[in-house]
């Protein structure tokens, strides 16, 4: 499942953000992110999200990569360590600009991570039904400390939304 990565504009619901192809869901993205954020940038939120704004991702994931499968990597990919398999710099499109709460879903499915312009927290969202939902705001002092239940808690949130959706 695909995801967006990136931050809001200062004082709006535009954003700037990176397309993930795959594990979008916080059970694998959110734990990674929160993961990479931690051990490869050392809990500098800047830095961190500015990483992740200079390229697409094919998956986020905080790893040192094997060296077999960096062997037999295609050549439109490259392996970062403690960050995951991104587009390489020469394949890379621009961010994706656009709205949130007004811009529909590419592919009607998929996982927003937006950070505040401001750091100061984490917003979760997931395209449902055509749309976007709101599901959680992890402030900082939360997202320092997420544990895996919050995640659970912040995924089960979308299966809420399918089941009203079925109900109606």
């Amino acid at each position: 499942m695909r995801a967006l990565v990136g931050q809001f504009a200062p004082g709006s619901r535009w954003y700037r953000a990176r397309t993930v192809e795959l594990e979008g869901q916080p059970t694998w993205t959110l734990a990674q992110l929160r993961v990479i954020w931690a051990r490869t940038f050392r809990r500098d939120t800047a830095e961190f999200v500015e990483a992740l704004l200079r390229r697409d991702w094919s998956v986020l994931a905080c790893t040192p990569w094997p060296e077999a499968a960096v062997a037999e990597r295609r050549p439109e990919w490259a392996y970062v360590c403690g960050m995951g398999r991104a587009a390489r710099a020469e394949v890379s499109g621009r961010a994706l600009v656009g709205r949130m709460g007004e811009d529909a879903p590419d592919d009607g499915d998929g996982w927003a991570y937006l950070w505040e312009h401001g750091l100061g927290a984490l917003h979760v969202y997931a395209a449902h039904a055509g749309l976007w939902h709101h599901l959680a705001t992890l402030p900082a002092d939360v997202w320092s400390g997420l544990t895996e239940q919050l995640v659970v808690d912040v995924e089960s949130r979308l299966c809420w939304l399918e089941r009203e959706g079925a109900a109606a």
